[in-house]
């Protein structure tokens, strides 16, 4: 019994010091790697998530887009331009409105464009999902759950050893124990055959009293010896036991942290698969996305400038109102600075037509050329320029005298 245990014991141990590397690599790769799996699995579950959220947003953008869209164009429809200053795009027979100066054929080309991409988005989108559901499914059904934990520390397999050695040497008692039991027996036996044939050839009994009373005392302790025995066999068994007991127990968690190790590489082959599957779909998505959001951006630039050119018709009608309003006031002004420039400029030459006719025919025409010089004309014109028809700006421009006109009307020598 001692020698099986014994062996056991040792074959145990054994097992137990080939498993202990390899199971504390697994528990520390595997903690790390499970920590890495949830993360792919959570980022999966996410990105799958990310898919259906991102189509449905684009959806909802674009519904509401068309609805804005539709709403102002109506706006723009409805505002008809009336006013006689504002020119009209060639080709407009009917009623001129704010709606004749846009573009539909460019708000056609886009919306189109976007539409377009957004079936491919929602087409690429879909297929992904289906594969990420599959890598996710696949995923799912593997099991990472912990086993309970054991110490697995080279002072516990030093622990084990030393049981073994205890044993060893608990073995080593008993077989010497044993050895002066059989050394005993067998003397006891000879001496039992000697005292048998002597007396059968003489009749007496040769073994003396101090023989007898040795051999009564070794055979006396003899039941002690076997109760050590037991007790011996006992502890031997009990550490072959607690030996077993923790092999089966690194064993089995060897084993758990194998499953759990294929179970890591099952995951992570299944999200490499996916993203192997989906490398070209996924730059394509990212790629239909811009797009997508450049030309959701772009018409809802579009709608944004279709409300402010409505709204900014209503300030050029407030505008112009102004302006004509200015203009009134501004030739009232030019008209009142061109009867006191005339005025200034007759009585100017009034008071040089009478200088001339009292004095100038007794003065040289070289003592003084330039007294012979009518006053400076000015004349008020209209500025003509772009917008002339709405705005009419007045300015004052000098002329140079008009010589011979203003000579004839004073009467006087042109050679003076």
């Amino acid at each position: 019994m001692d020698h099986n245990s014994l062996s056991q014991s040792e074959r145990d141990y054994a097992a137990i010091y080939e498993i202990h590397p390899k199971l504390g690599f697994l528990i520390s790769d595997n903690q790390t790697q499970s920590k890495l799996c949830i993360s792919l699995v959570d980022g999966l579950s996410q990105h799958l998530l990310d898919l259906e959220s991102s189509v449905t947003q684009r959806r909802q953008q674009a519904g509401e887009l068309r609805r804005e869209m539709a709403m102002v164009i109506e706006l723009l429809k409805s505002r008809e331009v009336v006013e006689r200053e504002f020119r009209s795009p060639p080709n407009i027979t009917g009623k001129h409105t704010l709606y004749d100066h846009i573009d539909q054929d460019a708000v056609d080309e886009l919306s189109r464009r976007t539409g377009e991409g957004l079936e491919e988005f929602e087409a690429v989108a879909e297929s992904d999902g289906a594969r990420c559901k599959l890598a996710l499914e696949e995923a799912g059904g593997v099991d990472l759950h912990n086993s309970e934990d054991i110490s697995i520390t080279w002072s516990a397999v030093s622990a084990i050893r030393e049981l073994v050695e205890e044993s060893k040497r608990a073995a080593a008692e008993i077989a010497q124990d044993s050895r002066s039991m059989d050394h005993h027996c067998d003397q006891l036996r000879d001496t039992i055959r000697d005292l048998e044939a002597d007396e059968s050839d003489t009749g007496d009994q040769l073994l003396s009293l101090d023989d007898y009373n040795v051999l009564l005392r070794d055979t006396n302790e003899i039941p002690a010896i076997v109760e050590d025995l037991r007790e011996v066999l006992a502890d031997i068994q009990r550490r072959a036991e607690e030996i077993n007991v923790r092999y089966l127990q690194y064993s089995a968690f060897y084993q758990e942290n194998l499953r759990k190790f294929a179970a890591i590489a099952r995951i992570s082959a299944a999200v490499a698969k996916y993203v192997e599957a989906t490398r070209e779909s996924q730059a394509r998505y990212a790629e239909l996305l811009a797009d997508i959001d450049s030309g959701l951006e772009d018409t809802w630039s579009l709608v944004s400038w279709y409300r402010n050119f409505h709204s900014a018709y209503d300030s050029l009608i407030a505008e112009v109102h102004r302006r004509r309003q200015a203009q009134k006031v501004l030739y009232a002004a030019v008209e009142d600075m061109r009867s006191r420039l005339d005025g200034m400029y007759l009585e100017e030459m009034r008071l040089r037509t009478t200088f001339v006719e009292k004095s100038g025919p007794f003065l040289p025409s070289d003592l003084c050329p330039f007294i012979q010089d009518p006053p400076a004309s000015f004349v008020v014109e209209e500025a003509e320029g772009e917008g002339a028809r709405v705005d009419r700006f007045a300015s004052v421009q000098s002329h140079e005298t008009r010589y011979s006109k203003q000579a004839s009307t004073m009467g006087v020598d042109s050679r003076l």
